[in-house]
């Protein structure tokens, strides 16, 4: 028995191990191949730009079209996964003022602290963990949660923007023409329509689909990497911790349970970890930078949390496995 239960513990962290460092191995390529002058900003942007139009957009079209809906669909999921975003939001709100004055400061606190990197980790992650053909629910959920982070934020950061108050409702309507012409949302839109009216794709384009789509993950990762500037790090560090804190420990330990508690097991729960999970968004810096939030602040929780997520996603992974949830 003591025999078999090392196994299975040591089965675990493999399997734990094995899905999370090939990402921040990729990861790493980027951020060296930055740092030696292999690639510049001008690339960085450029593959960025390109890899959101064209590659994960396409990855997320493919990834869709070729799951299996009639198995994958759960309404319970989707609207579960909603609401957990919105009341998290909620309750930041309401809590993190009565700590934090500063207007600047609580947004960015309060955006880090919600807002997950699934548009990029959600899918790389998947993989490793649930293989290739189990990525649905993972698919699935991107069109709940790119809306909501992208709406949310927005009304977040014009609401505590001291000096944009006027101009909450333009600054909220930019936002939902933002979000229609996302390109991640009309590529699910797509695929979901597609997937509706039973059409199938010749062989010949989807073969070139899939070619495309296998783009998005490693130049996603690659680009990631490329972006963080650990540097910048040490001036807000007692915030920033804090924030990553919330962000990688409080926040998905809480949901996790709740969806535990909720009945959710196996793809379906692993898909949510993967969402609540995630380190903060590398899109808060830029939309904290154009809308008077504490950009800086914000870059620096985005540094953090990606770097420790790397521990945090690896730990989760393991005790999600070792009590059979997923």
């Amino acid at each position: 028995n003591i025999c078999l239960s090392g196994g299975i513990i040591l089965d675990n962290l493999i399997f734990s191990f094995n899905t999370i460092i090939p990402i921040f191995l990729v990861m790493a390529v980027g951020y060296f191949s930055k740092e030696i002058g292999l690639i510049d900003e001008k690339f960085i942007n450029t593959a960025v730009k390109f890899n959101f139009k064209v590659g994960l957009s396409t990855l997320l079209f493919y990834e869709i079209y070729s799951a299996q809906v009639g198995k994958s669909f759960n309404s319970k999921l989707l609207i579960f996964a909603f609401l957990s975003i919105v009341i998290s939001v909620v309750v930041l709100c309401i809590m993190i003022p009565i700590f934090i004055k500063d207007k600047k400061r609580a947004s960015a606190m309060i955006h880090t602290i919600y807002r997950s990197n699934f548009v990029l980790l959600g899918i790389p992650i998947g993989i490793n963990m649930l293989g290739k053909s189990n990525l649905e629910y993972v698919a699935l959920l991107l069109p709940v949660a790119i809306p909501t982070y992208n709406f949310l934020a927005v009304v977040i950061l014009a609401v505590f923007d001291e000096n944009g108050d006027i101009n909450i409702k333009e600054k909220i309507k930019f936002t939902i023409m933002g979000i229609i012409k996302n390109p991640l949302i009309i590529a699910s839109v797509i695929a979901i329509l597609m997937k509706a009216c039973s059409l199938k794709l010749p062989m010949f384009i989807d073969k070139s689909v899939s070619e495309v789509a296998s783009l998005g993950t490693p130049l996603a990762l690659i680009t990631l990497g490329a972006q963080l500037k650990f540097k910048s790090v040490v001036k807000n560090l007692r915030y920033s911790l804090i924030a990553t804190l919330g962000r990688l420990v409080i926040l998905p330990c809480l949901l996790v349970i709740i969806s535990i508690l909720m009945g959710f097991r196996g793809n379906e729960l692993a898909s949510l970890f993967i969402l609540f999970s995630a380190p903060t968004a590398v899109s808060s810096y830029i939309m904290a930078r154009e809308m008077n939030s504490d950009y800086r602040l914000t870059g620096d929780v985005v540094i953090l949390s990606t770097f420790f997520s790397m521990f945090t996603i690896f730990i989760g992974i393991y005790v999600l496995k070792s009590f059979s949830f997923i």
